[in-house]
C-alpha cells in the first residue's frame, strides 16, 4: 500500500478483471488503498492485476448462496474491513439481444443475476460501512438504461435497477457517512480502436458520434478515473448522483 488520499482504506472492485475494473484497481491502488481485485472465473488475470496493485486477488460466483459472504470473510482476514466498494461486474454483458416481445426468460434472469449480485455485495458491506462511519459505493451502469437502443432492453433493465438500488443506498446511509453513486458510460472504446466489423454496430458509432459534443468515445482508463474521482475525499459531498460518460452526447 502507498501513502495517498484512501491510506489505510480497503477496496473490493467486482469485476476486477474487466477493462473498466482492472483500471479502478490500479487507480485505488495508485491512491493509497489496499485493492482485493474480483474475479468470477480469470483467476489468472485477477492475480497479475493484483500483483501490480500489491493487493489481493479474489475468485467468487455472485449471486450465490453464501457467495458474498465468504468473498467479504476473505478479503477482511487478509486486507481489513472493506470501507470501498466498486461493482463493475457484467455477469451477462451483452448476451441475448433481442427485442423485448423475443427475449428468453432465462436470457432475463442471467441480466438480473448482476442486480443480485449488486445487492448481495451491497448488503455484505454495508454494515462495515456503518461501524467505520465512512463508505464509498460505486456501480458501473450504462447509458443504455436512458437511451434505449433495441435489442438491449435485458441488459437495460437490468442496468436501471441496480442503478436505481444504488441510489437508495445513498438515500439510506447518507448519515452513516456513506456516499453511493454511479457512472453510466456510452460506448467505452480506446482512442484508436477499429470500428466494429457488424454493420449495425458500425451504423449505431456512427449515430452516437453525430450526437456527441466530443470527438471521441471514453476510454476504459477515462471511465475509471471517474470511478476513482468519487471515492476521494475531496468529493465526499457527491451521492446518489449518475455521472454519465457519454462525450456529451444530446438526444433532445
Amino acid at each position: 500500500m502507498t501513502a495517498g488520499p484512501l491510506a489505510g482504506r480497503v477496496a473490493l472492485v467486482a469485476g476486477g478483471t474487466g477493462a473498466i475494473g482492472r483500471h479502478v484497481a490500479t487507480g485505488l491502488a495508485a491512491a493509497g488503498a489496499a485493492v482485493a481485485v474480483h474475479c468470477h472465473r480469470s483467476a489468472g488475470p485477477a492475480a497479475e492485476i493484483a500483483r501490480e496493485c500489491g493487493g489481493l486477488a479474489v475468485c467468487a460466483a455472485l449471486p450465490g448462496p453464501r457467495s458474498a459472504d465468504r468473498l467479504f470473510a476473505t478479503v477482511e482476514a487478509e486486507l481489513g474491513p472493506v470501507t470501498i466498494l466498486v461493482n463493475a461486474a457484467e455477469p451477462a454483458g451483452a448476451a441475448g439481444v433481442a427485442a423485448v416481445a423475443d427475449v428468453e426468460p432465462g436470457t432475463l434472469e442471467r441480466h438480473l443475476d448482476g442486480v443480485r449480485a449488486h445487492h448481495e455485495l451491497c448488503r455484505r458491506a454495508l454494515p462495515g460501512m456503518r461501524a467505520a462511519g465512512f463508505g464509498r459505493i460505486v456501480f458501473v451502469s450504462g447509458a443504455l438504461m436512458a437511451r434505449p437502443m433495441p435489442g438491449m432492453g435485458a441488459y437495460a433493465a437490468a442496468k436501471a435497477a441496480a442503478s436505481a438500488l444504488t441510489r437508495y443506498v445513498a438515500a439510506e446511509e447518507g448519515r452513516n457517512g456513506i456516499t453511493a453513486n454511479v457512472v453510466a458510460p456510452g460506448r467505452v472504446a480506446e482512442p484508436d480502436a477499429a470500428e466494429p466489423d457488424d454493420p449495425a454496430l458500425r451504423e449505431l458509432s456512427e449515430a452516437l458520434r453525430r450526437r456527441m459534443a466530443l470527438p471521441r468515445f471514453p476510454a476504459p482508463r477515462e471511465v475509471a478515473r471517474t470511478v476513482v474521482a468519487l471515492i476521494l475525499p475531496e468529493f465526499d459531498q457527491v451521492t446518489g448522483q449518475t455521472v454519465w460518460l457519454t462525450g456529451g452526447e444530446f438526444t433532445g
